[in-house]
């Protein structure tokens, strides 16, 4: 699976505010991904969603987690699940 779309994105979205969100959330034919996020968000429970915030949970270290359990490189090559929890839990 070729995820192409990924290359001409900005790599860094952590100065991204309310008013580009709502931007992202108001578009008609927003990326795929940016569907996808929102539509897991939006039907999440707000329970969840709150204990996250509350708790602090570091979201990209679950995300890395779940990622290396999948046993697939950062370009989505099959490296096996060893090469690949070394890759994404690397320094984290």
């Amino acid at each position: 699976m070729e995820m192409d779309f990924l290359d001409i994105l900005p790599k860094d979205y952590s100065n991204m505010n309310y008013d580009n969100i709502r931007h992202i959330r108001m578009d008609k034919e927003p990326l795929p991904h940016w569907e996808e996020i929102n539509g897991i968000l939006s039907t999440m429970d707000g329970e969840i969603l709150r204990f996250l915030i509350h708790s602090k949970i570091p979201i990209e270290n679950l995300i890395r987690f779940e990622l290396a359990g999948r046993g697939f490189d950062k370009n989505h090559r099959w490296i096996g699940f060893s090469k690949s929890f070394e890759i994404w839990l690397k320094n984290n």
